[in-house]
């Protein structure tokens, strides 16, 4: 028989076990989407896909999982999120502790969903210049809020908010690290 607290003494609470999740893909690697958690009891997952086509995660693709190389058997669309079903996890307790875990694919492998597109954690880190070859500091953030993405870039100027419209963004050049821009009219004023 357990002991029930007095009245008005808080409960014991159980321990919570953090979630430490991967900051980003291993060298070599695009992450493609990230564990929520299991769904039902045959191996599946629910996961969020990192872009809108979902291409990465269709039946058939390799995708890496904790380092280990699983095919999709299986996704379908539930929602903002998708259900997958990954090769050689067939039970709820095969996937129970993989939430928060990043879905890869091999750099090579990666399906984009146009040559315009990127993978936020690919833009993190880029700086930022002018057309006019001025630098305005390193994309720190990406938000996206609805319409398009705003790039929130910090450098001498204090924090840029950069919309990513064609207007704006001229070129992003990955292998360079480097996006250019022409502001917008007023869009530097603010800075100090």
């Amino acid at each position: 028989m357990s002991e029930t607290p007095a009245p008005g003494t808080p409960r014991p609470q159980r321990p919570r076990n953090p979630v430490t999740l991967p900051a980003e893909p291993r060298p070599g690697y695009t992450a493609v989407a990230r564990v929520l958690r299991p769904h039902a009891l045959r191996g599946e997952l629910r996961v969020e896909v990192f872009s809108p086509t979902a291409r990465n995660i269709q039946r058939g693709r390799p995708v890496y999982l904790q380092g280990i190389r699983r095919v999709v058997e299986r996704a379908r669309q539930a929602g903002d999120d998708w259900i997958i079903k990954l090769s050689g996890l067939d039970t709820r307790t095969q996937v129970e502790h993989l939430h928060g875990e990043l879905l890869e694919a091999l750099d090579s492998d990666v399906l984009r969903d146009d040559s315009e597109s990127y993978f936020i954690y690919e833009l993190i880190g880029l700086e930022v210049v002018t057309a006019s070859g001025e630098s305005l500091g390193t994309i720190v953030d990406v938000l996206q809020p609805g319409a398009n993405d705003v790039y929130v870039v910090h450098g001498e100027r204090g924090e840029i908010l950069v919309p990513a419209i064609g207007q704006v963004v001229r070129e992003i050049n990955l292998g360079a690290r480097r996006v250019v821009i022409t502001p917008l009219p007023g869009m530097l004023d603010e800075s100090p």
